[in-house]
């Protein structure tokens, strides 16, 4: 019986051990330009936790219906399939610094835009801004890193930067949800006081990023005309990506974005319990990134991608039927942490099965799928729910769309083989 067949709880725990030296090793040899993409990740991850859990939380307390939370979501996440459009094409031939400062720059001034008044349009179009923003810096960010790191030593460098990334995120939630509740219960602060202070705060950050991205060096291509070619086997590889990425997409923004109105108006949770629960799964996932890259040694990046993925929707199924919060708090973090842990090594992995060329190109396509289908479902979600966050049947629909797309991409990808894991493991 080979090594990848004898896979117990041994080796579980040395593969967490060995994850962990691997990636503080990497960083610890890790180049200038390396640390400084480490550095603009920690504070993109805290606007990135503000645009995400604390926004909908935000939007919740300004007394928006469900129908227009799920407009201006839907609205703004559209216009990131524009940019995803055009963003990772731009970027492969124009320079993957050069756009992923222009998504900074965009995302920063969105982030402002929020500092307005009650207003459905400016927060639409603030939101749109922060999307068109990602959609840029993003798939730039992912081929710029990918640059910078031998294949075998790729999911360590996403794996230090996704971890470094969360732990601005973790801060930057619990901060966001905890901070304004806070301050006007103990200080009597007004509430929507509380939320610009924390959108000040995000303004901020957002502009930090530039400040180490502009010293970033990147290597000059002879000029090319504006043409992407993906040989045969690059294109069947994308469309089954992008069909995969849609059902997820749609699967996510179903549930995902609403679980903090979830937690506090559909189980009654306070907004001391939403922010402990939020963190508590962030920070899960900070410490999961960190180790989880060497797990892919023992059964391959796919395998590990489909596991965690499947396991996770037992557990997210599970929440609305837990009768105690410290309950969901567990399930919650169990499904963030299977469902996002190998997002490392499903981005080394994609960049491996890209060709260096056309890699922002190929994540940005791709993402077209999942953010186009996450507008779309993000409108729907707002009327299904109908301001009653206790239902059952999104978590249903969601999960097996998840279900599904997990099976789509194992069933192609079982036999795409990762260069990394080639490298690392002998075949």
């Amino acid at each position: 019986m080979s090594d990848r067949q004898r896979f117990g709880l041994s080796d579980i725990t040395r593969a967490g051990q060995d994850g962990a030296r691997a990636t503080a090793k990497y960083y610890s040899k890790a180049g200038r330009d390396e640390r400084r993409l480490v550095k603009a990740s920690f504070f993109t991850g805290i606007t990135g936790g503000i645009l995400w859990y604390v926004l909908i939380y935000y939007w919740g307390s300004l007394e928006f219906s469900s129908a227009e939370i799920g407009y201006m979501g839907g609205t703004g996440s559209a216009v990131g399939v524009l940019a995803y459009l055009f963003g990772g094409y731009l970027a492969d031939r124009l320079g993957r610094k050069r756009l992923f400062l222009v998504g900074l720059l965009s995302t920063a001034l969105g982030l402002v835009l929020f500092l307005s008044e009650r207003n459905l349009v400016v927060f639409t179009v603030a939101y749109g801004l922060t999307n068109l923003g990602g959609s840029l810096a993003w798939p730039s960010l992912m081929a710029l890193m990918s640059t910078k790191a031998p294949e075998s030593e790729m999911k360590f460098f996403y794996g230090v930067q996704g971890f470094v990334n969360q732990i601005g995120l973790t801060i930057a939630t619990f901060l966001g949800i905890f901070g304004p509740p806070f301050l006007s219960e103990s200080y009597g602060l007004e509430l929507l006081s509380g939320y610009r202070y924390v959108f000040v705060g995000a303004a901020i950050c957002a502009f930090v990023p530039i400040i180490y991205v502009v010293g970033v060096t990147e290597e000059k291509h002879p000029h090319e005309s504006l043409m992407v070619k993906l040989d045969r086997r690059t294109t069947k590889h994308l469309l089954v990506y992008c069909a995969q990425n849609a059902m997820i997409g749609a699967g996510a923004a179903l549930v995902i974005p609403w679980f903090p109105l979830i937690f506090k108006d559909g189980m009654g949770a306070s907004d001391s319990w939403v922010a402990m629960i939020i963190t508590m799964s962030n920070a899960v996932i900070a410490i999961g990134w960190f180790i989880v890259p060497k797990f892919a040694e023992f059964r391959g990046s796919v395998a590990l991608i489909v596991v965690c993925q499947l396991a996770s929707v037992a557990f997210m199924v599970a929440i609305p039927y837990s009768p105690i919060l410290i309950g969901v708090a567990l399930l919650y973090t169990m499904r963030s942490f299977l469902m996002l842990v190998p997002q490392p090594v499903l981005n080394a992995y994609i960049m491996n099965i890209a060709p260096e060329r056309v890699r922002a190109s190929f994540l940005g396509l791709s993402q077209v799928s999942w953010q186009l289908a996450f507008a779309v479902s993000y409108a729907i979600a707002g009327n299904l729910w109908a301001d009653q966050y206790d239902k059952v049947l999104p978590f249903y629909i969601g999960g097996a769309l998840y279900i599904v797309a997990s099976v789509v991409f194992y069933l192609y990808f079982r036999n795409v083989k990762d260069v990394a894991v080639n490298n690392s493991v002998g075949g």
